[in-house]
């Protein structure tokens, strides 16, 4: 594999999972992309493996990528790893352009020069020091590495998969483009289970973003999605009701739960996730309502529904949502741990840092608003102001990592499937661009996350089915379920 410089350039190759050269085209917007190569060399005598990853970051130039600045990362597996190379432990090598040293997150700049920022995973915090919400403990489970088992297959953009939590032990698929795919014993049904395309605004960050099941599924059939709206891109939150033994969801039973939120300004930042939490309320996220550095103020706005994750009462006609946690500028996808009750949220980042937030079920049931820090603080870095921002008041992320190992966090979940008892209690997550999986102990507070795997996916998502199980959505069409 051939080092790139700044400023050199390079094919933006398309994926090809079954080669052991492989290359992912990870478009962030505008002319900006990145570049992931991964070359693999087996050693089936030592039954080991030497993954050599390298990551550039740059301008598109037709079907080329000028090179800002890149970075090479090299593990071993297997029976000849070394203690310091145990599965799922990367070193980190030679930036590309550097002939003996690099910066301490191993890229560098677009002069050549090594780039200054934390490390893989950072838990230095810039600026102001504040005092931790928890105490880290001993990790109980040290869990390096996790398989990924091909689960499902055939989706168009998908970007969320559940379970109804009804004992039909079904999957639930969703579509960015308007669809809901009901999986029955690992078949997808031909029909949708729900076809809203000709309600929503598909297109970037648009679309049907989001799907949660009653509680009480079972017994009233009903479900809740979130979506733009067409025309205007407005979030929308709106209740559907099925008959409980039945695939096919009633498309006329909509009933729209909120009013339209506001989407003109911009189109991207809009939240989509939705979650019933342990209080029995229906929680959902919408963004601070896009643009670069929340132009529009939303996020520490406590008038504004933007930036927000919310909650509301839908068992009782005419509610109004209200605001549960503030100081968010994108969170895409998070969840609550089924043991605690504990939230766990990813917040995608800015231009420097992505970060996981955790409040605990005291915190989730409270009636106090938490405030998670945006656009004030980037991470556990003064945003807006550079210097000098106050954390009085501020929840802190438990775990930060920095633009060289990925662009957007996607939230996942605490595993609690009983069956593989080695998994129990961490917390998987992972990001949109670099395709890397880290893990967190659920009960550990502030903590270094462990890195876990490194795939080619453009991952959309993580997923629960009703027994536990975890699993990871690829942008290409697939789903897959975590192992060991």
């Amino acid at each position: 594999m051939v080092p790139r410089r700044p400023n050199d350039s390079l094919p933006i190759p398309g994926e090809d999972p079954a080669s052991k050269l492989n290359g992912v085209r990870l478009i962030l917007g505008g002319r900006t992309a990145w570049v992931r190569l991964s070359e693999r060399f087996d050693d089936p005598t030592a039954g080991s493996r030497l993954v050599h990853s390298s990551a550039y970051r740059g301008d598109r130039r037709g079907d080329r990528l000028v090179v800002l600045a890149g970075w090479t990362v090299s593990s071993l597996t297997g029976s000849s790893a070394s203690p310091a190379a145990s599965p799922g432990i990367s070193q980190t090598s030679l930036a590309p352009g550097a002939s003996g040293s690099s910066g301490p997150n191993g890229s560098v700049t677009a002069d050549g020069k090594p780039a200054p920022g934390p490390a893989l995973i950072s838990t230095k915090k810039p600026g102001p020091t504040p005092t931790p919400a928890r105490t880290p403990t001993p990790t109980p489970r040290p869990v390096t590495a996790i398989k990924l088992s091909s689960a499902l297959t055939g989706f168009s953009q998908p970007i969320f998969v559940t379970g109804a939590d009804d004992g039909k032990n079904r999957l639930f698929v969703v579509q960015q483009t308007g669809q809901i795919k009901v999986v029955v014993s690992g078949k997808t049904e031909a029909k949708a289970f729900l076809d809203i395309s000709g309600l929503i605004e598909f297109g970037g960050e648009l679309g049907l973003l989001g799907l949660a099941f009653s509680p009480q599924y079972k017994s009233n059939g009903h479900f809740y999605v979130d979506y733009n709206q067409a025309g205007t891109g407005d979030i929308m939150v709106a209740q559907y009701t099925a008959t409980h033994n039945s695939n096919v969801a009633d498309g006329g039973s909509a009933k729209l739960l909120i009013n339209p939120i506001d989407r003109t300004a911009y189109a991207n930042h809009n939240g989509g996730m939705l979650v019933f939490g342990p209080d029995g309320l229906l929680y959902f996220g919408t963004g601070d309502g896009g643009g670069a550095g929340n132009p529009l103020e939303s996020a520490q706005n406590l008038s504004s529904l933007l930036g927000k994750i919310l909650r509301l009462n839908v068992n009782v006609s005419g509610a109004k949502p209200t605001i549960w946690a503030y100081g968010v500028r994108n969170p895409w996808r998070w969840s609550y741990d089924s043991a605690t009750g504990d939230m766990w949220i990813g917040d995608v980042g800015q231009a420097r840092y992505e970060e996981i937030d955790h409040v605990s079920r005291a915190g989730v049931v409270g009636t106090a608003k938490i405030d998670l820090g945006w656009n004030i603080w980037e991470g556990r870095a003064c945003y807006e102001p550079a210097t000098g921002c106050s954390a009085t008041g501020v929840t802190m992320p438990v775990a930060v990592y920095a633009h060289d190992v990925g662009c957007a966090v996607v939230g996942g979940y605490v595993y609690r499937e009983p069956l593989v008892a080695a998994l129990r209690g961490n917390y998987f997550f992972g990001d949109y661009c670099s395709g890397w999986i880290w893990r967190l102990v659920a009960t550990a507070g502030n903590q270094a996350a462990v890195q876990v795997a490194d795939t080619s996916l453009s991952i959309t998502s993580f997923g629960q089915d009703d027994e536990g199980n975890v699993y990871v959505v690829s942008s290409a069409g697939n789903i897959y379920r975590i192992g060991l």
